[in-house]
Protein backbone atom coordinates (compact mmCIF):
# COMPACT_ATOMS: atom_id res chain seq x y z
CA UNK A 1 0.00 0.00 0.00
CA UNK A 2 1.81 3.11 -1.25
CA UNK A 3 0.42 6.36 0.16
CA UNK A 4 1.33 10.01 0.58
CA UNK A 5 -0.45 11.34 3.63
CA UNK A 6 -1.78 14.91 3.46
CA UNK A 7 -2.98 14.89 7.06
CA UNK A 8 -0.46 16.84 9.21
CA UNK A 9 -1.59 14.97 12.34
CA UNK A 10 -0.88 11.60 10.80
CA UNK A 11 2.46 12.80 9.44
CA UNK A 12 3.36 14.17 12.84
CA UNK A 13 2.44 10.90 14.47
CA UNK A 14 4.69 8.86 12.22
CA UNK A 15 7.42 11.43 11.62
CA UNK A 16 9.80 9.92 14.21
CA UNK A 17 9.33 6.54 12.57
CA UNK A 18 9.94 8.03 9.12
CA UNK A 19 13.14 9.66 10.31
CA UNK A 20 14.27 6.44 12.02
CA UNK A 21 13.64 4.33 8.92
CA UNK A 22 15.69 6.69 6.82
CA UNK A 23 18.46 6.75 9.41
CA UNK A 24 18.67 2.97 10.00
CA UNK A 25 18.58 2.13 6.31
CA UNK A 26 21.79 4.06 5.76
CA UNK A 27 20.45 7.05 3.81
CA UNK A 28 20.76 10.69 4.82
CA UNK A 29 18.49 11.95 7.60
CA UNK A 30 15.30 13.47 6.22
CA UNK A 31 14.07 16.91 7.12
CA UNK A 32 10.47 17.33 8.32
CA UNK A 33 9.36 18.84 4.97
CA UNK A 34 11.04 16.04 3.01
CA UNK A 35 9.43 13.42 5.22
CA UNK A 36 5.95 14.81 4.53
CA UNK A 37 6.47 14.27 0.78
CA UNK A 38 7.94 10.79 1.12
CA UNK A 39 6.15 7.76 -0.33
CA UNK A 40 6.18 4.97 2.24
CA UNK A 41 5.10 1.36 2.29
CA UNK A 42 3.21 1.22 5.60
CA UNK A 43 3.18 -2.57 5.49
CA UNK A 44 6.89 -2.66 6.19
CA UNK A 45 6.28 -1.51 9.76
CA UNK A 46 2.55 -2.04 10.42
CA UNK A 47 0.50 -5.21 10.56
CA UNK A 48 -2.88 -3.56 9.89
CA UNK A 49 -4.09 -1.49 6.96
CA UNK A 50 -5.18 1.59 8.94
CA UNK A 51 -2.90 2.24 11.92
CA UNK A 52 -3.98 4.91 14.39
CA UNK A 53 -2.67 6.59 17.52
CA UNK A 54 -4.81 4.19 19.61
CA UNK A 55 -3.74 1.11 17.65
CA UNK A 56 -0.33 1.44 16.06
CA UNK A 57 -0.18 -2.32 15.28
CA UNK A 58 3.58 -2.08 14.85
CA UNK A 59 5.71 -5.03 13.79
CA UNK A 60 8.74 -5.84 15.96
CA UNK A 61 11.49 -3.45 14.97
CA UNK A 62 14.00 -5.46 12.94
CA UNK A 63 17.45 -5.34 14.49
CA UNK A 64 20.69 -5.99 12.71
CA UNK A 65 20.73 -9.59 13.93
CA UNK A 66 17.21 -10.17 12.60
CA UNK A 67 18.09 -8.81 9.18
CA UNK A 68 21.25 -10.79 8.64
CA UNK A 69 21.49 -14.35 7.47
CA UNK A 70 23.08 -16.77 9.93
CA UNK A 71 24.60 -20.12 9.18
CA UNK A 72 25.87 -22.58 11.73
CA UNK A 73 29.63 -22.58 12.00
CA UNK A 74 31.81 -24.55 14.39
CA UNK A 75 34.85 -23.72 16.48
CA UNK A 76 36.93 -26.11 14.37
CA UNK A 77 36.69 -23.65 11.48
CA UNK A 78 38.46 -20.96 13.49
CA UNK A 79 42.14 -20.18 12.98
CA UNK A 80 44.34 -20.57 16.06
CA UNK A 81 45.47 -16.93 16.15
CA UNK A 82 45.45 -13.81 14.02
CA UNK A 83 47.71 -10.79 13.68
CA UNK A 84 45.60 -7.64 13.29
CA UNK A 85 48.01 -5.21 11.62
CA UNK A 86 45.99 -3.23 9.06
CA UNK A 87 45.33 -0.31 11.40
CA UNK A 88 48.83 0.03 12.89
CA UNK A 89 49.42 3.67 13.83
CA UNK A 90 50.26 4.58 17.43
CA UNK A 91 50.23 0.95 18.52
CA UNK A 92 51.74 -2.20 17.13
CA UNK A 93 49.81 -5.16 15.70
CA UNK A 94 47.32 -6.94 17.95
CA UNK A 95 47.88 -10.66 18.43
CA UNK A 96 44.36 -12.00 18.70
CA UNK A 97 43.86 -15.51 20.04
CA UNK A 98 40.94 -16.30 17.78
CA UNK A 99 40.46 -19.95 18.68
CA UNK A 100 40.36 -19.30 22.42
CA UNK A 101 37.74 -16.58 21.99
CA UNK A 102 35.76 -18.82 19.62
CA UNK A 103 35.69 -21.67 22.15
CA UNK A 104 34.45 -19.33 24.86
CA UNK A 105 31.80 -17.80 22.60
CA UNK A 106 30.58 -21.32 21.82
CA UNK A 107 29.07 -21.34 25.31
CA UNK A 108 26.91 -18.34 24.46
CA UNK A 109 25.87 -17.14 20.99
CA UNK A 110 28.62 -18.93 19.08
CA UNK A 111 30.30 -17.35 16.06
CA UNK A 112 27.44 -14.86 15.72
CA UNK A 113 28.69 -13.21 18.92
CA UNK A 114 31.16 -11.32 16.71
CA UNK A 115 30.37 -12.39 13.15
CA UNK A 116 26.83 -11.09 12.83
CA UNK A 117 26.86 -11.81 9.08
CA UNK A 118 28.00 -15.37 8.44
CA UNK A 119 26.48 -16.87 5.27
CA UNK A 120 26.71 -20.51 4.28
CA UNK A 121 30.12 -21.74 3.23
CA UNK A 122 32.38 -19.12 4.78
CA UNK A 123 32.75 -16.43 7.42
CA UNK A 124 33.74 -13.19 5.69
CA UNK A 125 36.49 -11.07 7.29
CA UNK A 126 35.38 -7.96 9.15
CA UNK A 127 37.05 -5.69 6.59
CA UNK A 128 34.81 -6.99 3.81
CA UNK A 129 31.91 -4.94 5.19
CA UNK A 130 33.72 -2.58 7.56
CA UNK A 131 36.39 -0.76 5.61
CA UNK A 132 37.54 2.78 4.97
CA UNK A 133 36.23 5.75 6.90
CA UNK A 134 33.16 5.71 9.12
CA UNK A 135 29.88 6.97 7.67
CA UNK A 136 28.21 9.20 10.30
CA UNK A 137 24.80 8.58 8.69
CA UNK A 138 25.08 4.81 9.05
CA UNK A 139 26.08 3.81 12.58
CA UNK A 140 25.19 0.16 11.99
CA UNK A 141 28.12 -0.20 9.60
CA UNK A 142 31.10 1.60 11.19
CA UNK A 143 34.64 1.62 9.90
CA UNK A 144 36.94 -1.33 10.56
CA UNK A 145 38.45 0.41 13.57
CA UNK A 146 35.00 1.11 14.98
CA UNK A 147 33.83 -2.45 14.31
CA UNK A 148 36.84 -3.97 16.10
CA UNK A 149 36.40 -1.78 19.16
CA UNK A 150 32.63 -2.15 19.30
CA UNK A 151 32.93 -5.94 19.33
CA UNK A 152 35.79 -6.14 21.83
CA UNK A 153 35.02 -3.41 24.33
CA UNK A 154 31.70 -4.74 25.57
CA UNK A 155 33.15 -8.06 26.78
CA UNK A 156 36.34 -6.50 28.14
CA UNK A 157 34.29 -3.92 30.00
CA UNK A 158 32.20 -6.66 31.62
CA UNK A 159 35.29 -8.65 32.46
CA UNK A 160 37.80 -6.14 33.81
CA UNK A 161 35.57 -3.05 34.04
CA UNK A 162 38.34 -1.27 32.19
CA UNK A 163 38.91 -0.43 28.54
CA UNK A 164 42.56 0.55 28.79
CA UNK A 165 44.24 0.38 25.39
CA UNK A 166 47.24 -1.51 26.80
CA UNK A 167 45.07 -4.55 27.47
CA UNK A 168 45.30 -5.46 23.80
CA UNK A 169 47.69 -2.99 22.20
CA UNK A 170 51.49 -2.83 22.37
CA UNK A 171 52.80 0.75 22.03
CA UNK A 172 55.04 1.23 19.00
CA UNK A 173 58.66 0.70 19.95
CA UNK A 174 57.87 -1.64 22.84
CA UNK A 175 58.75 -5.29 22.48
CA UNK A 176 55.64 -6.61 24.18
CA UNK A 177 53.31 -6.14 27.11
CA UNK A 178 54.50 -9.28 28.84
CA UNK A 179 57.70 -10.26 27.08
CA UNK A 180 55.95 -13.32 25.65
CA UNK A 181 53.56 -12.26 22.90
CA UNK A 182 54.22 -15.48 20.98
CA UNK A 183 52.41 -17.52 23.62
CA UNK A 184 49.13 -18.47 21.88
CA UNK A 185 47.29 -18.65 25.21
CA UNK A 186 48.44 -15.24 26.44
CA UNK A 187 45.61 -12.99 27.61
CA UNK A 188 46.64 -9.55 28.88
CA UNK A 189 49.89 -10.99 30.19
CA UNK A 190 48.35 -14.01 31.94
CA UNK A 191 48.79 -17.38 30.22
CA UNK A 192 45.37 -18.98 30.23
CA UNK A 193 45.40 -22.64 31.34
CA UNK A 194 44.53 -25.15 28.68
CA UNK A 195 40.95 -26.26 29.17
CA UNK A 196 40.36 -29.92 28.37
CA UNK A 197 37.28 -32.09 28.77
CA UNK A 198 37.52 -34.43 31.78
CA UNK A 199 36.83 -38.09 31.14
CA UNK A 200 34.50 -38.33 34.13
CA UNK A 201 33.54 -36.57 37.33
CA UNK A 202 32.01 -37.92 40.51
CA UNK A 203 29.60 -35.67 42.41
CA UNK A 204 28.40 -36.16 45.99
CA UNK A 205 24.81 -35.12 46.68
CA UNK A 206 22.54 -35.04 49.78
CA UNK A 207 20.27 -37.72 48.26
CA UNK A 208 20.45 -40.58 50.81
CA UNK A 209 19.32 -43.35 48.49
CA UNK A 210 21.96 -42.48 45.93
CA UNK A 211 24.47 -39.86 47.07
CA UNK A 212 26.97 -40.43 44.25
CA UNK A 213 26.51 -39.28 40.65
CA UNK A 214 29.12 -40.41 38.13
CA UNK A 215 29.15 -38.14 35.11
CA UNK A 216 31.12 -39.31 32.06
CA UNK A 217 31.89 -35.99 30.46
CA UNK A 218 33.67 -37.12 27.29
CA UNK A 219 31.07 -39.81 26.77
CA UNK A 220 28.34 -37.19 26.52
CA UNK A 221 30.41 -35.37 23.91
CA UNK A 222 31.81 -38.26 21.88
CA UNK A 223 28.88 -40.67 22.02
CA UNK A 224 25.83 -38.49 22.49
CA UNK A 225 27.01 -35.49 20.46
CA UNK A 226 26.42 -32.81 23.10
CA UNK A 227 28.06 -29.41 22.64
CA UNK A 228 29.50 -27.29 25.43
CA UNK A 229 26.63 -24.83 25.11
CA UNK A 230 24.03 -27.57 25.65
CA UNK A 231 24.99 -27.69 29.35
CA UNK A 232 27.15 -24.61 29.93
CA UNK A 233 24.74 -21.89 28.93
CA UNK A 234 25.73 -18.27 29.51
CA UNK A 235 29.09 -19.34 30.93
CA UNK A 236 31.29 -17.00 28.92
CA UNK A 237 34.46 -15.21 30.09
CA UNK A 238 32.60 -13.03 32.57
CA UNK A 239 31.18 -16.10 34.30
CA UNK A 240 34.63 -16.74 35.77
CA UNK A 241 36.54 -13.54 35.15
CA UNK A 242 34.52 -10.60 36.45
CA UNK A 243 37.30 -8.95 38.42
CA UNK A 244 34.89 -7.07 40.69
CA UNK A 245 32.97 -10.05 42.00
CA UNK A 246 33.94 -13.67 42.59
CA UNK A 247 32.76 -16.36 40.22
CA UNK A 248 29.97 -18.61 41.43
CA UNK A 249 31.22 -21.87 40.01
CA UNK A 250 28.97 -24.21 41.99
CA UNK A 251 25.38 -24.68 40.92
CA UNK A 252 22.46 -25.46 43.15
CA UNK A 253 20.71 -28.84 43.00
CA UNK A 254 17.82 -27.23 41.13
CA UNK A 255 20.14 -25.69 38.54
CA UNK A 256 21.93 -28.99 37.93
CA UNK A 257 18.69 -30.90 37.55
CA UNK A 258 17.38 -28.25 35.15
CA UNK A 259 20.35 -28.94 32.87
CA UNK A 260 20.19 -32.73 33.04
CA UNK A 261 16.42 -33.07 32.87
CA UNK A 262 16.45 -31.97 29.23
CA UNK A 263 17.57 -35.51 28.39
CA UNK A 264 16.82 -37.41 31.60
CA UNK A 265 13.48 -35.88 32.51
CA UNK A 266 11.60 -39.19 32.26
CA UNK A 267 14.25 -41.36 33.92
CA UNK A 268 14.21 -42.59 37.49
CA UNK A 269 16.64 -41.09 40.00
CA UNK A 270 18.64 -44.34 39.95
CA UNK A 271 19.60 -43.61 36.34
CA UNK A 272 22.24 -41.20 37.67
CA UNK A 273 22.27 -41.67 41.45
CA UNK A 274 23.87 -44.62 43.21
CA UNK A 275 25.79 -45.50 46.38
CA UNK A 276 28.91 -46.26 44.36
CA UNK A 277 30.48 -45.13 41.10
CA UNK A 278 28.54 -46.22 38.07
CA UNK A 279 30.35 -47.82 35.11
CA UNK A 280 30.51 -46.11 31.75
CA UNK A 281 27.68 -46.53 29.27
CA UNK A 282 27.33 -49.95 27.66
CA UNK A 283 24.80 -50.58 24.93
CA UNK A 284 24.16 -54.02 26.44
CA UNK A 285 22.58 -52.27 29.44
CA UNK A 286 19.76 -51.16 27.15
CA UNK A 287 18.82 -54.77 26.52
CA UNK A 288 20.38 -54.86 23.07
CA UNK A 289 24.07 -55.77 22.92
CA UNK A 290 25.58 -54.45 19.70
CA UNK A 291 26.50 -57.09 17.17
CA UNK A 292 29.62 -56.93 15.06
CA UNK A 293 27.62 -55.14 12.37
CA UNK A 294 26.56 -52.28 14.65
CA UNK A 295 29.49 -52.07 17.04
CA UNK A 296 31.47 -49.61 14.92
CA UNK A 297 28.51 -47.46 13.89
CA UNK A 298 28.09 -43.93 15.14
CA UNK A 299 25.18 -43.47 17.57
CA UNK A 300 23.42 -41.12 15.16
CA UNK A 301 23.58 -43.72 12.40
CA UNK A 302 20.64 -45.38 14.18
CA UNK A 303 19.30 -42.65 16.46
CA UNK A 304 17.85 -39.67 14.55
CA UNK A 305 20.00 -36.55 14.49
CA UNK A 306 18.57 -33.60 16.39
CA UNK A 307 16.42 -35.74 18.67
CA UNK A 308 17.03 -37.01 22.19
CA UNK A 309 18.60 -40.47 22.12
CA UNK A 310 15.98 -42.98 23.20
CA UNK A 311 15.19 -46.67 22.75
CA UNK A 312 14.40 -47.86 19.25
CA UNK A 313 12.37 -50.66 17.78
CA UNK A 314 14.51 -53.81 18.06
CA UNK A 315 13.20 -55.24 14.82
CA UNK A 316 15.66 -54.96 11.95
CA UNK A 317 13.06 -53.44 9.62
CA UNK A 318 12.67 -50.60 12.10
CA UNK A 319 15.80 -49.17 10.46
CA UNK A 320 16.26 -51.41 7.43
CA UNK A 321 12.81 -51.31 5.88
CA UNK A 322 14.26 -51.26 2.37
CA UNK A 323 16.09 -54.58 2.53
CA UNK A 324 15.41 -56.96 -0.37
CA UNK A 325 17.38 -59.44 -2.41
CA UNK A 326 18.63 -56.65 -4.70
CA UNK A 327 19.74 -54.12 -2.08
CA UNK A 328 21.16 -56.41 0.61
CA UNK A 329 24.52 -58.14 0.15
CA UNK A 330 23.82 -61.33 2.07
CA UNK A 331 27.52 -62.23 2.23
CA UNK A 332 28.10 -59.64 4.96
CA UNK A 333 26.42 -62.00 7.48
CA UNK A 334 28.90 -64.76 6.59
CA UNK A 335 26.66 -66.69 4.19
CA UNK A 336 26.99 -66.42 0.41
CA UNK A 337 23.63 -67.53 -1.00
CA UNK A 338 23.66 -70.10 -3.82
CA UNK A 339 22.13 -69.44 -7.24
CA UNK A 340 18.71 -70.77 -6.20
CA UNK A 341 18.27 -68.89 -2.96
CA UNK A 342 19.73 -65.60 -4.13
CA UNK A 343 16.68 -65.09 -6.36
CA UNK A 344 13.92 -65.71 -3.82
CA UNK A 345 12.23 -63.16 -1.60
CA UNK A 346 13.71 -62.43 1.83
CA UNK A 347 10.38 -63.23 3.52
CA UNK A 348 10.47 -66.79 2.13
CA UNK A 349 13.15 -67.62 4.72
CA UNK A 350 12.70 -64.76 7.18
CA UNK A 351 9.01 -65.09 8.03
CA UNK A 352 7.22 -61.72 8.20
CA UNK A 353 10.63 -60.16 7.51
CA UNK A 354 11.63 -60.78 11.12
CA UNK A 355 15.34 -60.78 10.33
CA UNK A 356 16.24 -60.89 14.00
CA UNK A 357 14.65 -64.39 14.26
CA UNK A 358 16.16 -67.65 13.08
CA UNK A 359 15.30 -68.32 9.38
CA UNK A 360 13.04 -71.27 8.53
CA UNK A 361 13.09 -73.68 5.58
CA UNK A 362 9.63 -75.22 5.97
CA UNK A 363 8.05 -72.74 3.60
CA UNK A 364 9.65 -74.54 0.68
CA UNK A 365 11.07 -77.75 2.14
CA UNK A 366 9.07 -80.45 3.96
CA UNK A 367 12.01 -82.65 4.90
CA UNK A 368 12.63 -80.88 8.22
CA UNK A 369 15.97 -79.46 7.20
CA UNK A 370 17.78 -77.01 9.47
CA UNK A 371 19.41 -73.93 7.92
CA UNK A 372 22.45 -74.42 10.16
CA UNK A 373 23.03 -78.00 9.04
CA UNK A 374 21.83 -77.43 5.48
CA UNK A 375 22.75 -73.80 4.73
CA UNK A 376 21.27 -72.27 1.56
CA UNK A 377 24.71 -71.40 0.28
CA UNK A 378 28.34 -71.22 1.29
CA UNK A 379 29.52 -70.05 4.71
CA UNK A 380 32.36 -67.52 4.41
Amino acid sequence: MKIISKNPAIVGLFLPLILAVGFVSGVSRLSADEAKKTTLDCGECHTCENPSAENLCLKPCPSLFMLQEHAKHTVTEAPDSMLLKILVNEYGPVRFNHKLHARMSDMDKGCAECHHYSPEGRIPPCGECHGGEANPANLRQPSLKGAYHRQCLSCHREWSHSTACAVCHIPLGAESLTGNVKDPTDIIGIPHPLITEPVKRVYYTPYDRGPMVTFYHKEHIDLFGLRCVDCHQKENCVFCHDLQKPARLKKSQEEVHAICSGCHGTHKCSKCHDKKEKPAFSHADTGWPLSRFHRGADCRACHPTGKRISKLNKECIGCHAGWNQETFAHAVVGLQLDEIHIEIECADCHVDRKFENKPVCSGCHDDGRDPRKNPPGKKI
